[in-house]
């Protein structure tokens, strides 16, 4: 009897310590801010090196800030409209932006230089995404003309241009095993679509969102996409197989930007009701909240989440902070 009393205690300790293990433990951050720009910040990318993160503005601007310390770097100028939003390619040499000006410009990170201007959208261009193949020769854009384009951007040519959405693209991201693009939309869909030159329609859709889908992102090791919407919530999706495995009802406004960290389990995202928000996307804990104090537009973070970068609609860089967080990248940066 006492052996088999020692047993049930074993198991009874054992589901208590797998228990605590799955509860999320709770972060805390210092926020500053370390900059501004003329008006609005509506996109923020970390590189993968972790040593810069880019944002870009209704100002018609993009600029650089070293990271961890926040020094501005410097501005980029050239677009003509808003820019709505930016990424580092994979080796972190150069950054896409996409603009209202209906282009997509390329831009040398060491330089500031203007590399090259992509046209051919017919509308205001809305998303753009290095895909993640050896060259980091290949950007994917959206625009609310309903299209995804995919752009050879060191030829500067258009390489097919991909339909099926019914209202406005909003966003693109691509897969980190090179194989997918996803796309999401005003038609409360994401697409998902081959890199494959060839082909163009698209491999499946997902459904699920009641509103607009904002943004859409793909974890590190591509076994997840989570995408948000109009209405706050965040989905998230099993990968490849485009399965709906979690319902994050996150904020009480719209959800523009979320960012995975590199453990491919926890997200941070922003909204315009003032706070970013951790979440740890297996169990659907929030592990953060901060009240950033004005809306948040953009944000993106470091490999562990110890540094996160919060682009504000006053115009403002913030960054919030965690004690003794060590630097890593995010998965808006390269591989």
């Amino acid at each position: 009897m006492m052996r088999s009393l020692r047993v049930c205690a074993g198991l009874a300790l054992a589901s208590i310590v797998a228990t605590q293990a799955l509860v999320a433990q709770q972060r805390t951050y210092s926020m500053k801010t370390i900059g501004k720009h003329a008006d609005e910040v509506l996109g923020v990318f970390v590189n993968d090196a972790n040593t810069m993160v880019a944002t870009c503005s209704l100002d018609e601007t993009i600029k650089l800030w070293s990271l961890p310390d926040g020094k501005e770097l410097r501005t980029l100028t050239g677009h003509v409209g808003q820019v709505n939003n930016l990424a580092f390619s994979g080796d972190d040499r150069s950054i896409a932006s996409a603009s209202n000006d209906r282009t997509v410009r390329i831009w040398d990170v060491m330089t500031g230089k203007e590399q090259q201007v992509l046209k051919g959208h017919t509308a205001e261009v809305i998303g753009v995404y290095y895909t993640h193949d050896q060259n980091n020769q290949l950007v994917a854009s959206t625009s609310f003309d309903k299209t995804i384009k995919l752009w050879d951007w060191k030829l500067g040519v258009e390489i097919k241009t991909l339909r099926g959405h019914a209202l406005q693209t909003n966003n693109v991201a691509a897969s980190y095993d090179g194989k997918f693009i996803a796309s999401c939309s005003d038609d409360r869909t994401i697409k998902i679509w081959s890199t494959d030159l060839g082909s163009k329609e698209p491999i499946m859709t997902l459904t699920g969102h009641e509103a607009p889908v904002l943004t859409v992102l793909y974890s590190f090791d591509s076994k997840y996409l989570a995408s948000s919407d109009q209405d706050g919530t965040i989905r998230i999706w099993s990968m490849p197989a485009g399965e709906l495995i979690r319902t994050i009802n996150a904020h009480t406004e719209l959800v523009q930007d979320v960012s995975f960290a590199e453990d491919n389990r926890t997200l941070v995202s922003g909204s315009l009701d003032k706070t970013v928000k951790l979440w740890d996307i297996v169990t659907g804990e929030n592990v953060m909240t901060t009240n950033i104090g004005v809306e948040v537009w953009s944000v993106d973070l470091t490999s562990n989440a110890g540094a996160i970068v919060v682009g504000c609609a006053d115009g403002t860089v913030r960054m919030l902070s965690e004690s003794g967080a060590e630097r890593g990248r995010s998965s808006k940066g390269g591989k």
